[in-house]
């Protein structure tokens, strides 16, 4: 495989994109998983959106956007984190794809768990069923291969 040097904005563009694929792919997933269970989606973004307004901000969010809310954080969050993970690959020698979508698909997952137990917005991971474990790092897995591989086609 060809090795091209890139620059840090250029890793950290590329990551922004790619983390932007990766929430793209990760949200298709989510979407047919909760058509096909007749579940619905997490409101959890939205959630801790809400809390960023009021607490940093000092401002209500409108209930009316809460959707659109939802939508930002949750997209923001992965492009974000894209933007991280481009930033560490980019800078170093291309590496296995299935390490990079597993690492950065776990990180995000462990991260985000974290943060929410910390907001109180959900519980630790070890209070949820495993059914619900597995799903949500699924998810995770998809978005970190969706990065990972988006990643590695724009180097």
């Amino acid at each position: 495989m060809t090795q091209h040097t890139l620059t840090p904005l250029g890793a950290a563009g590329r990551g922004v994109l790619s983390g932007a694929v990766g929430t793209a792919l990760m949200t298709a997933t989510q979407m047919a998983y909760y058509s096909a269970t007749g579940t619905e989606s997490s409101s959890t973004p939205g959630e801790v959106g809400r809390r960023i307004i009021s607490g940093v901000l000092q401002r209500e969010a409108p209930e009316a956007s809460s959707t659109a809310l939802n939508q930002g954080m949750h997209w923001l969050y992965g492009s974000v984190w894209g933007l991280q993970y481009g930033i560490v690959a980019g800078s170093s020698p291309p590496r296995s794809l299935t390490r990079g979508a597993i690492g950065i698909g776990l990180t995000v997952w462990a991260s985000s768990r974290a943060e929410m137990a910390a907001m109180q917005i959900a519980p630790p991971p070890w209070e949820d069923p495993p059914s619900t474990l597995a799903m949500d790092v699924g998810f995770h897995l998809v978005y970190g291969l969706g990065t990972a591989l988006a990643f590695r086609i724009l180097r």
